[in-house]
Formats: C-alpha cells, structure tokens, sequence
C-alpha cells in the first residue's frame, strides 16, 4: 500500500508538470500545443546522446536545448499566427508536432535510441519489511521542487505577475503595458524546461526513446487543464495530478483489468465535466466549454 501511494503520488507529479507546462502556453495564448510531446522527445534524445559527459553536464544541455526548441517554435511558426483563430493554432499544433517526429527520424532513426540514465533511480530503498523504489521517491521530490519554484515564479516575481495576466485577460494585460513577446516566450521556455523535467523522469524509467515518445503523456495531460480549468494556471497542476494519480490508482486496483485504466478516467473525466463545466478551479474570465 505504502508502494501505491507513493506511485500514485510521483504518476501525480509527473502529470502535474507536463499539464503545467501546456496550461503556461494555452494561458497566454489559447494554444493547445500539441507539439509539447516532441519538447519533451528532444529533453530524452538530449540526455541519452550528452550522458557520456556526466549527468549534471547532460541534464544542463537537456533543459537548455529543450527551451531553446520551445522558443524556435514561438519565433517561426506561433508568433506569425497571434490573430488566428484558436483552431488555426490548433492545426498549426500538429502540424509542428508531425514535422519535428519525421525530423527526429531523420537525426536519430526510427528506431528506439536507448541508454542509461541515473541507473541508480532503478532501486529500491528498504524500511524493514517495505520495499520502495528511488525512482518514486526522486520523482515526488523534484515535482515538489519544480511545482514550488513555478508557484513562486507565478505569484511572487513581477514577470510571472505579468503571465497570470495575460492568462486572465491577454489583450486588457497588453493595454496595460504587458510586453506580449516577453510574456509569450517567457511562457514557451519554461513549458520547455518543465518538458525536459518530464523527460528525464520518463527515460529512467523506460531506457530508450524513440521519436513518439512524448506523445503519450501529452494526450493524457492535456485533460489536466480541462479537468483543473481552462486558462488557471493552479488549475493546470491539479488537474495534470489528479489525472495521474488516478492512472496510478487505476493500474494497481484494477489488476488483470489494466486495459480498461483510460475507459475509466475519461468516465471519471466526463463526471467531472458535468459536475463543473468550468474546472476545478474555474476561471471567470474564460468562456470555453470542453
């Protein structure tokens, strides 16, 4: 039991961190950024390639080369699509998202690239007759750690005062002299290092990466801002952990029946939904209906 808790609870961070990182963009900019799963394959590609030279070394070229794609993404394809209608952005999303697949093909194979990453996260940790994995544990920490430093960053910083609002009200915000460039791309860099957080969290557990790896977790943690409420930023991590700690929960209590795990959280998802159309925590100032 000890073991479950404590899985659900760091399935619950991982997920916190991905939703957080595509409610910052979708906050300021109404972008649902499909492409957030390839930021988080290049943090995985990054770290498998670098890791010969030392982990602190890796892990530092991972975060810098995930914001920088981020911002690539910001400066060539979104910003050129501000006026758009939200489901330009929305295909302009995948369309990003598709292209950078076929190029990781092109760079790194089609092929899984696997490697070793913090081998010692595989682990196990004794308390007597409990056993309790590293990985687990690590991964609570650093989602606690990541998660406090961004709600300081929100609420106690004067650029992150600006990012709650933009994500509010963009265009009252602009007319109040919030510069939108800096706002916008401080928003995509730090989805960038949130996604490489998520990616080293990922390729320990699964020692390979191939260019649909993100992917996954992307569609599943985009329930976590629908779920927590659309444009709240609090909202995204508490929808993005509450989404992975009932996959958890899901996987342990319905043993032989794992298969039916996302059958019953989007029912859950669904409940939730009817119950609170605007989210968990619901925005005022955002209309949008899921």
């Amino acid at each position: 039991m000890i073991q479950t808790i404590l899985d659900a609870l760091s399935y619950g961070g991982l997920y916190g961190l991905a939703a957080l990182g595509i409610g910052l963009v979708f906050g300021v900019m109404r972008l649902v950024n499909f492409a957030h799963g390839e930021l988080i394959a290049i943090g995985a590609y990054l770290l498998i390639v670098t890791i010969d030279l030392g982990l602190p070394i890796s892990i530092g070229i991972a975060v810098t080369g995930t914001a920088i794609l981020a911002l690539l993404m910001e400066f060539s394809v979104f910003k050129r699509l501000r006026l758009a209608e939200p489901s330009v952005l929305l295909i302009a999303s995948f369309g990003v998202s598709v292209f950078l697949q076929r190029l990781y093909e092109v760079i790194f194979g089609a092929l899984p690239l696997s490697g070793q990453i913090a081998p010692w996260m595989t682990g196990v940790i004794e308390f007597g007759d409990t056993t309790i994995t590293r990985g687990s544990v690590v991964t609570i920490g650093l989602a606690l750690v990541l998660l406090g430093g961004m709600w300081f960053f929100i609420e106690k910083t004067t650029l992150g005062l600006q990012i709650r609002a933009a994500s509010s009200d963009f265009h009252t915000a602009r007319l109040l002299g919030v510069r939108s460039n800096r706002v916008i791309g401080a928003a995509f860099v730090f989805s960038g290092v949130l996604a490489a957080a998520v990616a080293f969290v990922l390729v320990t557990q699964r020692g390979s990466v191939d260019p649909l790896f993100g992917v996954n977790i992307t569609i599943l943690a985009l329930v976590g801002p629908v779920i927590g409420g659309l444009g709240s930023l609090q909202g995204a991590a508490l929808g993005g952990f509450a989404v992975g700690t009932t996959i958890s929960l899901l996987n342990s209590f319905l043993g032989n029946y794992r298969i039916y795990t996302y059958t019953w959280l989007f029912i859950l998802v669904i409940i939730v939904l009817l119950v609170r159309p605007g989210g968990l925590i619901s925005n005022k100032a955002v209309k949008e209906r899921v």
